[in-house]
């Protein structure tokens, strides 16, 4: 597409100025503010309704020493020459609209209007703009071809790299790993787990396997303290079980003959009551072992109920912490679709209330009313805006802010509250679990405080008293035998302990085995996983280098920096263009001389034309400090600032 001849009336301070270009490059001259921009802006208003600046609250109307001059039509005609041989005139004119208010005389300025032209038959916006993107393509593409410095400037860069793959095409990760040797087995870390033929995508993997690394070292950090902890529960070296049991035995038939003894002693001197008082007493010593044993054992027990307890309490707390966080986030979703829903009734009503003007009706020149076809159009023009205008606020409504979504959210946010009330009450629950079991931990009362201690001292008391009032000549060697039999019970029970010591520390044992099982098992893993990482990082290098390529490929000088490398060694996604300096070297767009951007956009532009299949012409503002523009197939006008030309002049290119 190519510019034959443009026509401007009234525009931006051009009273009137007709250029004839025959489809061909052109340079015009013209010193500071002889309007060299002025027919840029008009090319650019005349295809996508803005100006070469991309300045707002801009206007095509002519100013003067006091202000924007009144009652003229601003217009821009352009006839093109499409790539196809044939030929379209594009023409749009502002028009300021004067009404009169009821009782006055005089019609007051109240706005503007614009009438659109396809070879100078008026038509309406809609079908003005769908013929020109039929031509031009969409607005964006319009830049692109027509302004050097909006790909590498203006765009996005996000934008721009998402063209460049469109026009180069992506590189799938099938081809980056069968093109590299080295990266053999990263399919075998991209399967996903209990499949065959299902895959993650290298960057899923990547973080799945970086997170997994940092739990697995998490897990190795905790697993010496752990084993630590698990040998220290370890006891003293104590005699092997076996040799315990013997020893238990043995001391049991010491017991047995001094209880013997106790009772011959007490059958020889006829003494009933010795004898049941020395049975009390063997008994009273196997009631204070057991009583020893049972609330050591208990002790140990506690801990471990004591410890799942505060897991359950801190995992309690943290459920209810995320639900009621989520629970904030949904309310502040649901405060914000309430909000718009809000904005676009608001939007609604207020299109729903707007008027035809019927001063409209009268001609604001001479006063006189329109024809009634020329109302009827314009009455059904107004309709048919503010319907549509009302169908898409209510599409707008109901795709972004209905009442199910509201309630939806709300509902949301209700279920995740019961949810924190129940993690709440489940970690009270374990709380006053913990609070009774901790009475457990309490010091255990001696066992001389006990009920059935009272009982049995009572028992031994009576046999005392009875066997003193039957012997109280209660001999020696009774005594003696006594307190062998104490002696005996006592050694039963050391032996007792140290058996169970001894069953304690081989469950000890075997834990730290476990433990050290598991932390082999977790280093192994680590060592798989932190390979998959580096694979993914050798997989990333390897694409970005071959993408990289690929995309340069398409340009002669100009190259693009697709990713950044960070401090960690990652790659950060960018979109950089590259300009080759005076000494080769290739530097940022934003930082090379405008000769080099200008000639690297007109580059760009080329590549982008040849890639949507159509051109524009191409305009250089302050082509003056370019010594030489690089060959091009289209159109291109130079704008250049020259202060012998106090008036524009144009020159074609031959």
């Amino acid at each position: 597409m190519k510019i034959l001849d443009i026509k401007l009336s009234n525009f931006q301070g051009i009273a009137s100025m007709e250029i004839s270009l025959g489809g061909k490059s052109a340079s015009i001259f013209g010193d500071n503010g002889t309007g060299k921009t002025t027919i840029f802006n008009a090319i650019t208003w005349l295809l996508f309704d803005k100006p070469s600046t991309g300045a707002k609250n801009w206007t095509p109307k002519t100013r003067g020493a006091d202000g924007e001059k009144h009652n003229l039509e601003h217009s821009v005609t352009a006839t093109f020459v499409l790539q196809d041989g044939s030929r379209v005139t594009l023409g749009k004119t502002l028009r300021e609209v004067y009404k009169k208010k009821r009782g006055s005389t005089t019609a007051e300025y109240t706005g503007n209007t614009v009438d659109y032209f396809l070879d100078g038959v008026p038509v309406k916006e809609k079908e003005y703009t769908a013929a020109v993107a039929e031509y031009c393509g969409g607005e964006q593409t319009m830049k692109l071809l027509t302004m050097p410095d909006y790909f590498p400037e203006a765009m996005e860069w996000k934008k721009r790299r998402e063209l460049l793959l469109e026009i180069c095409g992506d590189i799938t990760d099938d081809d980056v790993i069968e093109g590299s040797p080295e990266l053999h087995d990263l399919p075998s870390y991209l399967i996903k787990p209990g499949t065959l033929s299902q895959f993650y995508t290298v960057e899923e993997y990547s973080k799945i396997a970086k997170a997994r690394k940092a739990d697995i070292n998490r897990q190795l950090d905790a697993i010496p303290g752990r084993i630590d902890e698990a040998k220290r529960a370890i006891p003293a070296e104590l005699p092997a079980k076996d040799v315990l049991e013997a020893r238990l035995h043995a001391a049991a038939q010491a017991t047995e003959e001094a209880r013997q003894m106790i009772a011959d002693i007490r059958a020889g001197t006829g003494d009933t009551h010795r004898a049941a008082l020395a049975a009390v007493r063997a008994e009273l010593a196997e009631a204070r072992a057991d009583y020893t044993r049972k609330n050591k054992d208990a002790m140990a027990g506690t801990y471990e109920a004591l410890a799942a307890i505060d897991k359950e309490i801190r995992e309690a707390g943290r459920r209810a912490d995320d639900a009621r966080a989520e629970a904030a986030t949904k309310r502040r979703q649901a405060e914000r679709l309430t909000n718009l829903r809000e904005s676009i009734l608001a939007e609604y009503r207020e299109a729903a209330a707007l008027k035809f003007d019927a001063g409209q009706e009268t001609c604001p020149t001479c006063g006189r009313r329109l024809p009634e076809d020329k109302i009827e159009a314009m009455r059904g023009d107004f309709n048919q805006r503010r319907a549509e205008r009302l169908a898409t606020i209510n599409e707008r409504g109901r795709r972004e802010a209905n009442k199910d979504m509201i309630a939806g959210v709300e509902a949301q946010a209700e279920e995740l509250d019961r949810r924190a009330a129940e993690a709440d009450a489940e970690a009270q629950a374990a709380r006053e679990k913990r609070e009774s079991v901790s009475r457990g931990l309490a010091s255990v009362p001696p066992f001389e405080e006990t009920a059935e201690y009272k009982a049995l001292a009572d028992r031994i008391a009576g046999l005392e008293s009875a066997a003193a009032e039957a012997d109280k000549g209660v001999s020696a060697q009774a005594e003696q035998a006594d307190a062998r039999l104490q002696e005996c019970l006592a050694r039963e029970h050391d032996i007792r302990g140290q058996i169970i010591q001894t069953e304690n520390a081989v469950r000890q044992r075997a834990r730290v085995e476990e433990l050290e099982a598991q932390e082999k098992q977790l280093a192994e893993e680590y060592e798989k996983v932190e390979r998959g990482v580096y694979l993914c990082e050798v997989f990333t290098k390897k694409k970005v280098s071959a993408l990289t390529d690929r995309i340069n490929s398409k340009f002669r000088s100009v190259s693009f920096q697709l990713f950044t490398e960070q401090v960690n060694g990652g790659l950060s996604e960018c979109c950089e263009v590259l300009v080759p300096s005076e000494d080769g070297a290739m530097v940022p767009y934003s930082t090379a001389n405008h000769a080099a951007r200008v000639n690297a956009g007109l580059e760009i532009v080329a590549t982008i034309a040849e890639h949507f299949g159509r051109e524009m012409p191409v305009i250089v503002d302050n082509a003056e400090s370019v010594t030489r523009l690089i060959d091009t197939e289209g159109q291109v006008i130079r704008l250049v600032v020259s202060e012998a030309d106090k008036v524009l002049r144009v020159e074609v290119a031959a």
